[in-house]
């Protein structure tokens, strides 16, 4: 069953000439040459939202882009997303400006790498701190054989890595670890995170998330307040929501 608007649209378009306009509702329709509607776009819509990938080129682009938009605002939307975007317009949208988004290097959480890959991945993807460089200790120093024979009581682990020329020793896995990986803009600090850190056989380990999202909260928070900052020192009064 068609709607009212859609049956309005249907008559008008048998109705009205080429080049020509009529309204349906709150849209704006164009009859083309083929005798189709087009809906007109609001004039107030940007075409394009622009895009970024650091919080200091978004305050950029607001310091130096003229706009009569009303209701500007910033809504960081997670660790890795802020949107610029306008008040609402007649048709209840919210249009957005421009955006920035942080491409957060991926690491697989919950899964297991080998001691080499685990290496490489701690050094490129988290910030230096005293657990990331123990848990590098243990996987760059870890006995084939040890791993195997892990001493686990289901919370703590032991395993045997080596201490020097042809010894080795036991040690307690370090569980859980505080670790701060990359995963928001690099102009704020990246946030503290608590992982269950595991081993498994055949040289494996991998890390198990342990605060329940609260991360995304603390990066965020750190997000507002440097966008804050920022906007006071260019001069710019603008609301930014988090």
């Amino acid at each position: 069953m068609k709607t009212p608007e859609l049956a309005d649209l249907v008559e008008l378009t048998r109705e009205a000439q080429d080049g020509k306009k009529f309204e349906v509702g709150k849209n704006t329709y164009f009859v083309d040459g083929d005798g189709l509607p087009t809906l007109v776009k609001d004039p107030g819509v940007p075409e394009r939202t622009v895009a970024v990938h650091t919080l200091d080129g978004l305050i950029e682009f607001i310091k130096y882009e003229e706009t009569k938009f009303d209701g500007l605002r910033l809504r960081v939307d997670g660790p890795t997303k802020v949107y610029y975007e306008t008040g609402l317009d007649k048709f209840g949208r919210r249009p957005i400006i421009a955006k920035a988004v942080f491409d957060a290097p991926a690491f697989n959480y919950g899964e297991w790498y080998d001691s080499e890959e685990m290496n490489i991945e701690l050094q490129s993807k988290f910030v230096q701190n005293d657990d990331r460089d123990t848990v590098l200790k243990v996987i760059g120093n870890l006995r084939e054989e040890g791993v195997t024979q892990a001493n686990d009581d289901g919370v703590s682990q032991k395993v045997q890595i080596n201490s020097g020329v042809a010894t080795v020793a036991n040690v307690k896995v370090p569980n859980p670890v505080t670790l701060k990986p990359y995963a928001t803009f690099l102009e704020v600090d990246q946030p503290e995170r608590k992982f269950i850190f595991r081993m498994h056989e055949g040289m494996q380990s991998g890390f198990f998330e342990a605060d329940g999202g609260l991360w995304k909260l603390v990066a965020a928070k750190s997000v507002k307040e440097y966008l804050e900052n920022a906007l006071e020192k260019a001069g710019k009064s603008i609301p930014v929501i988090a």
